[in-house]
């Protein structure tokens, strides 16, 4: 319970201080970004669908998560396959 929490809130100071550092002319941001909302996925399950459709719809952002994924602890590797658009079939639109 700690545990996830503090991985929660760790990975919230990281999106934030990656949005600060997007601004920045070091191009840290969007690392930052990525491992915050991976560490967030990785305590909270709930947030992983979140993550699914956005990796579905940006495909850069999905090229950067690749990426961090490769260089990442393996802790984290549950995580980044339970959010692989490759891998979950897009859901079927409804005809209205």
């Amino acid at each position: 319970m700690i545990a996830r929490l503090a991985t929660t809130l760790t990975g919230i100071v990281l999106m934030i201080y990656g949005l600060i550092a997007a601004f920045s002319p070091l191009p840290l941001g969007a690392p930052l970004v990525i491992l915050g909302l991976i560490m967030i996925a990785a305590a909270n399950p709930a947030a992983r669908p979140l993550i699914l459709a956005m990796r579905r719809r940006w495909r850069w952002f999905d090229f950067l998560v690749r990426k961090a994924a490769r260089h990442s602890p393996e802790r984290y590797h549950e995580t980044f396959e339970d959010t692989d658009p490759s891998t979950h079939p897009a859901p079927a639109e409804k005809d209205g």
